[in-house]
């Protein structure tokens, strides 16, 4: 067949651009001209047509390495397309040659050979290795110090010097964690030359009466630290270039402080220390210090006479009022007030009788039994667990008070609030006397945040003939922990009335009461 038959064959159609290749001619060429075909791409640039374009006349242009340009003409695009496929078959020989020498490096995959380890096993397997790094590291650093310690000098280290503190431990084994707040440490265990070189005699030896329970009751401990501040300030006398009331009140404050570290002290001393120290401001500075002298001691008179000793005669006139003939009076304790009424109501000429309830381990209600019975009284006495068959034989209630706080709650010798709750159940009136220099701004629920705590050797060892008593030894026990309260509070629920000097006031008058007085 001759050249114009082959012309009047139909052919395909192709994509011809402005140079006459097709664009696979153009990829092909390029690949030629930079010698870096990949070896991906070598199966699809072997598809390259051996043909060229109908239109022959055009000329191609190509780019050169150089970036000169280049024209070729029909029969240098074939031999440059010819050229192209030798270089990709020699390419495809290298691939071919270096997939067999890796087949022939590697194993022939075998069937039974072990599955890929899954993440976790490979997370396992690090994990492992990290322990074991971790391992290393502390043994070495082990060998480190065992080095540096055999390597140390033998000559000894001279270190400062320390203070021994005596040990603690004994006294805190025995102790109830939830009123550990309240513990203290009495000052005369041990040496206490230092805290006593700047303290008056008459402040030491209250401290000592106060540690010792020798004084006890609120009126008693006011009435003494009382009697205390005025021999303080007619000893007193105040250093070259200072002020008498400003000398007296820096004095003061560390004898106060003293007896607070020997017992903590009570709500009438601190309202009397209180009203003492407003006075002491307000004394005219233009006065000498006889005269400032003469004026204290005459605040301190006043104040044991008005707020103590009257405001005790007029809570007794009071009472004596409700008290008629056959009644059966329940009282609790020993109260220096409750003790005094009584008195003056037998010799008015009034006949009643009287029941004490005590408790261990104090038995202050022992002082009062003698003092009614040696006056006349008929008296009966029984312990604090028998009250509930006592109750129903009597007609009132009196008790005392150590305070009167602002919430209406009366704060007493412990067991109080037993008796007015079993008061209360047999319908009883519960009568509180108690003064106002005795009511207090502190408001109180319960008997854990505010409280002291006695001595645990009175509340465990029993007055009893038994040779052979179980708490003989008591300290040696791990398990035991005495707690010995005096105070409880009692809710105003439990009280009928609260007898004052300014007359019969229910428990919640307290924040009144202390907004009107002077």
């Amino acid at each position: 067949m001759n050249e114009e038959a082959k012309q009047s064959i139909p052919q395909k159609s192709k994509k011809i651009g402005a140079d006459g290749l097709s664009k696979k001619e153009r990829r092909a060429l390029k690949v030629a001209q930079k010698g870096d075909t990949p070896i991906n791409h070598i199966e699809n640039a072997r598809n390259l047509p051996t043909g060229v374009s109908n239109n022959d006349t055009k000329q191609t242009i190509v780019k050169s390495e150089g970036g000169h340009q280049k024209q070729l003409q029909k029969g240098e695009v074939k031999q440059t397309i010819a050229d192209t496929k030798k270089v990709l078959d020699s390419m495809q020989g290298y691939k071919n040659k270096c997939d067999r020498l890796q087949n022939k490096g590697t194993p022939d995959k075998d069937v039974t050979a072990a599955p890929t380890p899954s993440k976790a096993q490979l997370r396992a397997e690090r994990r492992a290795v990290q322990e074991k790094q971790r391992l290393a590291k502390v043994i070495e650093k082990t060998e480190k110090i065992e080095t540096d310690i055999k390597e140390s000098p033998k000559t000894p280290i001279k270190l400062p010097a320390k203070k021994i503190e005596p040990k603690t431990d004994a006294q805190n084994e025995h102790r109830v964690y939830l009123f550990n707040h309240l513990y203290f440490n009495n000052p005369y265990i041990g040496d206490s030359q230092e805290q006593i070189t700047d303290l008056h005699s008459s402040f030491i030896r209250l401290g000592v009466q106060y540690s010792s329970k020798t004084i006890l009751g609120s009126n008693a401990r006011c009435f003494a630290l009382l009697l205390t501040l005025r021999e303080f300030i007619t000893d007193f006398s105040s250093p070259s270039n200072q002020e008498f009331c400003r000398s007296v009140e820096f004095y003061l404050q560390k004898n106060t402080s003293y007896l607070h570290k020997c017992r903590p002290i009570a709500v009438s001393m601190t309202n009397a220390l209180k009203h003492f120290k407003l006075c002491l401001t307000q004394i005219d500075t233009n006065l000498s210090d006889f005269d400032k002298k003469n004026r204290l001691l005459d605040i301190i008179d006043t104040y044991k006479q008005e707020q103590i000793a009257k405001a005790g005669e007029a809570i007794s006139i009071k009472v004596n009022e409700k008290i008629t003939n056959k009644d059966v009076i329940l009282t609790y304790g020993c109260s220096s007030l409750i003790r005094q009424l009584l008195l003056d109501a037998h010799r008015e000429g009034k006949h009643f009788k009287v029941i004490i309830v005590d408790s261990r381990p104090l038995l202050e209600g022992r002082e009062m039994l003698r003092t009614l019975v040696r006056e006349g009284i008929d008296c009966t006495y029984g312990l604090i667990n028998s009250v509930s068959f006592i109750m129903s034989k009597a007609t009132k209630v009196l008790l005392g008070a150590h305070a009167l706080l602002a919430n209406g709650y009366v704060m007493s010798r412990v067991g109080t609030a037993q008796i007015a709750l079993i008061a209360q159940n047999f319908n009883k009136p519960v009568l509180v006397c108690c003064e106002t220099y005795k009511f207090c701004e502190r408001v109180q629920t319960d008997c854990f945040v505010y409280n002291e705590i006695g001595d645990s050797d009175k509340l465990v060892n029993i007055d009893t003939t038994e040779k052979d008593s179980p708490l003989a030894n008591w300290r040696q026990s791990k398990y035991l922990q005495p707690l010995n309260l005096l105070y409880d509070v009692t809710p105003p629920d439990f009280v009928t009335a609260v007898v004052t000097e300014l007359g019969f006031l229910p428990c919640t008058s307290v924040p009144v009461v202390l907004r009107i007085k002077p």
